[in-house]
């Protein structure tokens, strides 16, 4: 079976709409698995800074708190986002905020406060640009604008702050840009593995689908009469007994039928117009039980050339009757000719009809009672029902 790793992904990463669409719907719920623990992460961060911060310098603490506490509250957000199904468009979105909130705090704290690791703050650009890429996960191509946003952000900032020399600036900014370098590279690499298995999973599933496909085509092609659509001596017997075992347990409250009926003088009727036409007779007789069975675990079968039985789920002896009466009926009034027969001019059935009891409940026992009653039926001239009694006497209707 085809794995899907023999596909090969475009460099720029792009699927089709589509799969573009489903593909996004899997990132973010790959990423909202181990986004909380880096927006935890990140707030756990934010309060050993404030304490460095207010350790070093409570001056310097007194203008960080702010900027610290609106990063908290994005990193919080986040996790929420991360953590509710209906909310989850939305993490990326979040996350992006979130490292943007790193980052452009950094540089308007290191432009506003005059201490000697003032320069520090700036590299929490390089750190924004970490949490987006590898935390958080963000799509490459929104990492990749991220980055250069935050970057311009970090140079502007630098150019207009007082307290960085220009040698200085440019080392924060190599620092930015290799940081930035070196995790879109990672996230690249990291995007193109999971759309690749993302790929390898769609067309396993699709395979799979196919083969659950063809395997009930073939299951069907095995437990079904491929002239009349009903049932075949095999799918009858596996349906026959399912339907019986569940009634042998109890609790069901089912009293299965069993109706066994043939076509009167079928043999005659082949001889007087052809096997083509008695196969079209077979089917046309077979569509009328078909037709008439109503509950979901009714079913028809093809018992034998011209035999077919009929078994009605959770249906009593006397509402048994009442339907091999009327089948009975339907068919003789479908009027096709029938010279060859001893007792009509038309296709008449003969039917045996049993009931499940405490006497007889297993279904060799049901056909055998079934068709000892068919057998009876026929004694009796043909094209009548005949049933076996719960006391195992068989007695015309």
């Amino acid at each position: 079976m085809p794995s899907g790793r023999d596909l090969r992904l475009p460099w720029h990463l792009r699927l089709p709409a589509p799969l573009e669409r489903d593909f996004a719907e899997f990132f973010r719920n790959s990423v909202a698995k181990v986004a909380p623990w880096a927006a935890l992460n990140v707030v756990v961060l934010l309060v050993l800074a404030l304490a460095l911060e207010l350790y070093i310098s409570p001056e310097v603490a007194a203008r960080t708190w702010r900027p610290r506490l609106l990063c908290a509250m994005l990193a919080v957000a986040t996790i929420l986002v991360a953590r509710h199904a209906e909310w989850r468009r939305w993490l990326h979105s979040a996350s992006l905020a979130l490292a943007f909130s790193v980052a452009l705090t950094g540089d308007w704290i290191g432009m506003r406060v005059d201490h000697p690791l003032a320069f520090s703050l700036f590299l929490q650009t390089s750190l924004a640009i970490l949490l987006m890429s590898v935390l958080l996960r963000v799509p490459f191509y929104w990492a990749v604008t991220g980055s250069l946003a935050m970057i311009a952000a970090l140079a502007a900032s630098l150019h207009n702050s007082p307290h960085i020399d220009h040698q200085l600036a440019l080392v924060l900014l190599l620092l930015s840009l290799a940081s930035a370098s070196m995790s879109l590279f990672g996230q690249y690499i990291y995007e193109r593995l999971l759309r690749q298995h993302f790929l390898s999973e769609n067309v396993l599933f699709q395979h799979r689908d196919e083969l659950h496909s063809a395997n009930r085509v073939l299951e069907s092609q095995a437990t079904v009469d491929g002239l009349t659509g009903c049932l075949n001596r095999r799918g009858m017997e596996s349906r026959l007994n399912e339907l019986l075992h569940g009634f042998g347990r109890g609790g069901t409250g089912e009293r299965a039928s069993v109706l066994l009926f043939d076509i009167d003088f079928f043999k005659q009727y082949n001889d007087t117009y052809g096997h083509q036409a008695g196969d079209e007779c077979l089917k046309t007789v077979a569509s009328i039980p078909r037709a008439l069975t109503q509950g979901d675990k009714d079913f028809v079968a093809r018992y034998g050339g011209e035999e077919f039985m009929v078994v009605l789920a959770n249906t009593s002896l006397k509402d048994a009757l009442v339907f091999a009466e009327r089948l009975r009926t339907r068919i003789e009034q479908l009027g096709l000719p029938h010279a060859g027969s001893r007792v009509s001019q038309v296709v008449t059935i003969s039917i045996g009809v049993v009931c499940a009891s405490e006497r007889v409940s297993d279904a060799p026992g049901l056909i055998k009672c079934a068709d000892e009653a068919l057998y009876q039926a026929k004694g009796a001239g043909r094209n009548r029902v005949a049933y076996m009694s719960d006391q195992g006497r068989v007695a015309m209707l």
